[in-house]
């Protein structure tokens, strides 16, 4: 009767390692957004645990904060524009120091002074 008892005690032993294998295989199936469900044997959408957080095992999610790029759209539009403001500043610098040094500039012929009827040589 031994052996018999044995034998089975291995059996039993070599099944309940084969099937805590199958199970543990049937795990790492899922993707990374999903988790094992015993009840349905099957992976399960992490997405369920948001609107049914009292799920089992849907402690095994881990949830990836969606950060908002608010942020991100406000910095650009900052650069953007301050971008734009030095641009226009130094066009407007340009063209106001262009005009100042056209103005200065020495006359290169000089005046021709002519006696006219108003003027008495």
């Amino acid at each position: 009767m031994a052996p018999n008892a044995l034998c089975a005690l291995c059996g039993l032993l070599i099944a309940a390692v084969t099937s805590i294998h199958g199970a543990n295989a049937q795990k790492s199936q899922c993707k990374s957004f999903e988790f094992w469900n015993s009840d349905l044997d099957a992976c399960v959408s992490c997405a369920l645990c948001k609107q049914y957080p009292k799920t089992p095992s849907c402690n095994t999610c881990v949830y990836v904060e969606e950060s908002s790029d608010v942020w991100k759209l406000a910095a650009i539009t900052s650069f953007s524009v301050l971008a734009v403001v030095l641009v226009g500043a130094v066009l407007i610098i340009g063209v106001m120091l262009h005009r100042r040094k056209a103005q200065k500039r020495p006359l290169r012929e000089p005046i021709e002074e002519t006696a006219g009827p108003l003027y008495q040589a």
